[in-house]
């Protein structure tokens, strides 16, 4: 169909030049609820894609004779609710990790079963339709499944207990699973449970009467009044007191609640979600947070992955925050270096979503010009092979075999790194012997098995070190960060270097 005739939304397109597989995709593509366009190759589709609003983009690399890199980026950076699936023979892990990195979400091994193809669009029509409306930025697998549980929660009032690390987007769930459900026209109130005095929460939660306390010149209707008919999120739950939780409790229990003094029974309709950075089992355990109501509002649990074991959806992230300022703020449409996406994709994030928010804000505001590279990175920031990963503690949240595994993770990361500088500093090393003309056998100081490394030239590693660090400093006549590129470390640890010699 071409693009002229019809502005389409919701649209599956299809490249390929394969007529049976086009008619197989036309004849599955309504029953999974999407008009169905094809195109004979993916220049053609590029250049009729603007007059639609597409969803999802079926690609038979059978089709296309040469490489699609070029045309896969350009799509990922003009619709990035577009889902990108390529259909091939199987390939190399290295050709596909190239088509990955330029968009493509979703690898499908051909020849495929009709019926699997259907499948396939039905569940790709329904999470893509999910993804373009909701807040939620990412293509991760870990955001797919949250995605897929809340498309199955949300038709229904049980309470949820979302858990995750501060700052990973808790309260954006909570949106979407009150904008997919029967309450979405209804109000949705969120309420911070840690952020007030244990006075001030109760009548935000229940409402108070005149003169019920100093202050209280007029009756004030609570959150569950006010959210009547649809639903009340309560962030950090678990910092809610004995005396609010058993209030809570009955509220739960009956739908009933009486304000802060009022002698009046009120009713209301809500559904409770609720969120934690803690782990709540623990806090039962404990005695500091009551089992009948974990068993209340924890019907049902969504944990939510820190931004660090989900490291595809930065990208993502990031392009979302830069659209973000230019419509909010005026900053231009900055393009991002592949090496400084490179660098944030594989940052620890401690902060998760909303460090990156941060960090791309300041990138953003302080920049020249319209890409953004590595020079614009905040002189704080702390990269993967410089961060205390290994010396900070693991969130409060995570369940004991978990913090178990996240100190192991940690420990050999930061291992890793310094493993990796210090080889890259040893055969830096090596090279400079060599190019100076020492022979594999000068004076038994080789290089090899066996050979003591502490009694080499210049009497030990430090002094190596030391040498080598003094020698590419004056190489680059004492800057600093061509230093460090040349020494193949960080900055950071090039001034640790620096200082621990003396050489700042």
């Amino acid at each position: 169909m071409p693009a002229s005739d019809a502005v389409q939304a919701d649209g599956l397109f299809v490249v390929s030049a394969e007529r049976g597989f086009v008619a197989t995709v036309e004849a599955w593509g309504p029953v999974a609820g999407a008009p169905v366009f094809a195109f004979p190759s993916l220049q053609a589709a590029y250049g009729a894609l603007d007059a639609y609003d597409p969803l999802i983009l079926l690609v038979d690399r059978r089709s296309e004779d040469g490489s699609i890199l070029g045309l896969l980026r350009k799509l990922r950076r003009r619709f990035r609710h577009l889902e990108l699936i390529l259909l091939e023979s199987p390939r190399s892990d290295r050709v596909r990790g190239a088509e990955r990195l330029a968009g493509v979400d979703l690898f499908i091994d051909l020849p495929l079963p009709d019926g699997d193809l259907r499948l396939l669009l039905e569940r790709r029509v329904r999470l893509g339709r999910f993804r373009r409306d909701s807040k939620l930025v990412g293509k991760s697998e870990a955001l797919e499944q949250i995605l897929e549980m809340i498309l199955h929660i949300a038709p229904t009032d049980i309470s949820v207990l979302i858990t995750g690390e501060s700052g990973t987007g808790k309260e954006l769930i909570a949106q979407s699973l009150h904008q997919t459900s029967r309450r979405a026209k209804a109000p949705f109130l969120a309420l911070n449970c840690g952020a007030m005095p244990e006075g001030t929460l109760e009548s935000e939660l229940f409402g108070h009467e005149k003169g019920a306390f100093t202050g209280a010149t007029s009756a004030h209707p609570g959150h569950f009044e006010r959210a009547d008919g649809g639903t009340l999120f309560l962030d950090e739950i678990g910092e809610l007191s004995p005396q609010i939780q058993i209030r809570l409790l009955r509220v739960l229990e009956t739908g009933e609640f009486i304000r802060v003094g009022g002698v009046r029974t009120q009713s209301a309709d809500v559904r409770l979600l609720a969120a934690t950075n803690r782990d709540l089992d623990l806090e039962v355990r404990e005695g500091r947070f009551r089992r009948d109501l974990l068993h209340r509002i924890k019907v049902m649990e969504i944990r939510v992955p820190p931004l660090r074991e989900r490291p595809e959806d930065i990208p993502l992230l990031v392009e979302h925050f830069l659209r973000e300022l230019h419509a909010k703020e005026g900053t231009p449409l900055f393009s991002v270096d592949p090496s400084l996406m490179e660098v944030l994709a594989a940052a620890p994030w401690l902060g998760n979503i909303r460090e990156l928010r941060n960090t791309v804000q300041r990138m953003a505001v302080l920049a020249t010009g319209s890409r953004l590279g590595l020079e614009n990175l905040p002189v704080d920031f702390v990269r993967v092979s410089e961060g205390p990963a290994s010396n900070l503690p693991v969130p409060l949240s995570l369940r004991p075999e978990e913090a178990e595994r996240e100190l192991l993770y940690r420990t050999l990361l930061a291992l890793r790194e310094d493993v990796g500088e210090a080889l890259g500093i040893l055969r830096r090393f090596e090279q400079q012997l060599q190019d100076e003309e020492f022979s594999i056998e000068h004076e038994g100081r080789a290089f090899g098995p066996g050979r003591d490394l502490s009694r080499a030239e210049g009497g030990s590693l430090e002094a190596m070190e030391r040498r080598l660090v003094e020698q590419a400093l004056a190489d680059n006549h004492g800057h600093r960060r061509r230093t460090a590129r040349q020494l193949g470390i960080s900055e950071r640890t090039l001034y640790r270097k620096l200082r621990e010699y003396g050489l700042g």
